[in-house]
């Protein structure tokens, strides 16, 4: 065992997990950055999400736009998007589901922006019809 493994093994966790960052280049700590907010957020998830492709138009107090929603929950959604959204910002939304073309019009907060779009939690509990549209696509896409 050389020196600094006997050193390291004297630290706590984080105490070795700071000194290996420290030694990372800026591009390395930014990715690292990334991959552990993604997990932050995936454990403090409450909904299942399911992947699609499900166009959507969304609007701030200034504009809107129209890109495709990644993942779908009954908690929120992820858009990709290259707009220059903030986290906090409230939009609304409007979107129809694969298979029944009923659309969904709700409210939402950013509460992630990342390189390739954002996540939005929705602000209003949708209605009980919405929920069980969601929750079978949920068991379908299981399924599958």
């Amino acid at each position: 065992m050389d020196t600094k493994t006997m050193h390291m093994n004297g630290l706590s966790v984080v105490e070795r997990i700071k000194s290996l960052v420290d030694n990372l280049s800026e591009e390395k700590k930014e990715q690292l950055l990334e991959l552990l907010i993604e997990w932050q957020q995936t454990e403090q998830r409450e909904d299942e999400r399911i992947p699609c492709l499900i166009a959507v138009d969304y609007a701030d107090r200034n504009r809107v736009y129209h890109d495709f929603i990644q993942d779908l929950s009954k908690g929120g959604v992820f858009i990709e998007t290259r707009e220059p959204l903030a986290v906090g910002e409230r939009i609304s939304l409007t979107f129809a589901m694969p298979a029944s073309q009923n659309h969904f019009k709700v409210s939402g907060k950013i509460v992630r922006v990342a390189e390739d779009g954002v996540g939005i939690q929705f602000e209003n509990k949708l209605s009980k019809y919405q929920e069980e549209i969601i929750r079978t696509l949920i068991g379908n896409v299981r399924r599958v």
